[in-house]
């Protein structure tokens, strides 16, 4: 019995032998040190800082805690911690720190990366009268038309960079991968922006946004082909008068963003809008230019010019415009002949409710009054949009196109007329297209 006892009593001394050890290792390894000097508590718990302190009377950033002392002294300690410990040691109250400010993220470089769809699923028919046939396209299905995959970076508030890809159904080529913007932007001040590589050209997409529907169908110029929405070349952006007149200037290759190939020369597009009161705007462009078409192989033969102008007027309810071009030599370039090409386009919108807007829109077409004097267009559009949230939107639109003498390739309907003299071809299309934005 005596054994045990001695035994547990030895165990028992081993385990206090080995925590006074431990504590004393943790002890050691925790500097702390108080001085008093000229009423103040210096405070440590780094033998660098207080070092420092002793040969040079400064110990650099530091924490004040006046009256805070035991004695009502004023403490002076070199961090956090040696304020705790101080007032830990004596038994007083922990001090407030302050809510330290949040944290505001830099302004650059900002990114960011979003995805627009056109989609549709329609019945389609596409018929020359005067033999009879339908089109290969004709029938019922799916179709994406477009993908916009699009990043940006602003690297400061003068210069950015903006890349786009456009996955879009090319007929024939099907779903051909482009890259429709590509620029690098400086931004002198709010008045003046420059970009060079391919972006938007100074028309089409500014009537795209005055239309605002350009998922159901493009404008006039873009559909037949008398103008491009984008292009690879020089671009100036500016306003004045506040926003009261915005214009753009861009020297341009002139075969469109899908083709970046070399010519002898530039083109020239420009275009200025004004808008004397709210919701009115007036706007005149111009195009003038080889198109990209002239080489050493092919010398031109004629310069192509476009002139286009635009009303329109809108409020937060409705809408209606109209855009004109007049076009000279615009297929036949380098060709012998000259032709000149003239259209319309009118339309208009009505929100009938919050979400539900009714639309129509109207155009005629003359694409070669000298060459084919009696080929003619006329297209309409109607329909009903639900707007579901900012993101996606849905239009049930019936379109109708219908070419006389001739045939002629257009943006949605594909090469709509007939080859038999005096026939007419017709193309009609029911169906619900869509717009997602990511």
């Amino acid at each position: 019995m005596r054994r045990k006892s001695l035994f547990r009593a030895a165990v028992l001394a081993l385990v206090m032998a080995s925590a006074a050890v431990a504590a004393s290792a943790q002890v050691t390894g925790l500097f702390y040190k108080e001085v008093e000097k000229d009423g103040r508590i210096y405070v440590f718990n780094t033998p660098e800082i207080l070092k420092m302190w002793e040969e040079s009377g400064d110990m650099g950033k530091s924490i004040t805690l006046i009256g805070r002392g035991e004695n009502g002294e004023t403490i002076v300690a070199e961090n956090e911690t040696a304020v705790d410990l101080y007032l830990f040691r004596h038994n007083l109250d922990a001090y407030d720190r302050p809510t330290p400010k949040p944290t505001t993220p830099a302004a650059y470089p900002k990114e960011k990366l979003s995805i627009r769809v056109y989609a549709d699923i329609s019945s389609k028919e596409n018929k020359d009268e005067g033999t009879g046939t339908k089109s290969s396209d004709s029938g019922v299905g799916v179709d994406v038309k477009r993908t916009y995959f699009t990043y940006s970076r602003d690297f400061d508030e003068k210069w950015s960079a903006l890349f786009q890809s456009d996955i879009g159904d090319q007929g024939a080529r099907r779903y051909d991968v482009f890259v429709k913007k590509a620029f690098v932007q400086l931004k002198l001040n709010p008045n003046a922006t420059f970009r060079l590589g391919a972006a938007d050209t100074p028309w089409v997409p500014f009537v795209e946004g005055i239309y605002g529907l350009r998922y159901v169908e493009q404008t006039i110029t873009d559909r037949l082909s008398f103008g491009a929405s984008a292009d690879w070349g020089l671009h100036y952006v500016g306003k004045a008068l506040g926003d009261t007149v915005n214009f753009q200037l861009s020297a341009q290759n002139g075969r469109g963003f899908s083709n970046p190939s070399r010519s002898k020369s530039v083109d020239f597009e420009g275009r200025v809008s004004f808008v004397p009161v709210k919701g009115l705007t007036l706007a005149l462009g111009g195009y003038s230019g080889k198109r990209g078409l002239e080489t050493d192989a092919a010398p031109a033969k004629h310069t192509a010019t476009r002139s286009d102008a635009l009303v329109a007027y809108g409020t937060d309810r409705w809408k209606i415009g109209g855009e004109w071009f007049e076009a000279t030599n615009w297929n036949t370039v380098t060709s012998v002949p000259k032709d000149k090409s003239d259209g319309y386009s009118v339309w208009g919108s009505f929100a009938a409710t919050k979400t539900v807007t009714v639309f129509a829109k109207f155009e005629e077409a003359k694409p070669s009054k000298d060459l084919k004097p009696l080929l003619k267009e006329n297209y309409y559009n109607l329909g009903f949009e639900y707007r579901y949230n900012k993101a996606f939107a849905g239009s049930l639109v019936y379109k109708y196109d219908e070419v006389k003498g001739g045939t002629l390739s257009t943006g949605n309907s594909g090469t709509v007329g007939s080859t038999r003299a005096g026939a007419k071809g017709k193309s009609s299309e029911i169906g619900l297209f869509t717009v997602f934005d990511f």
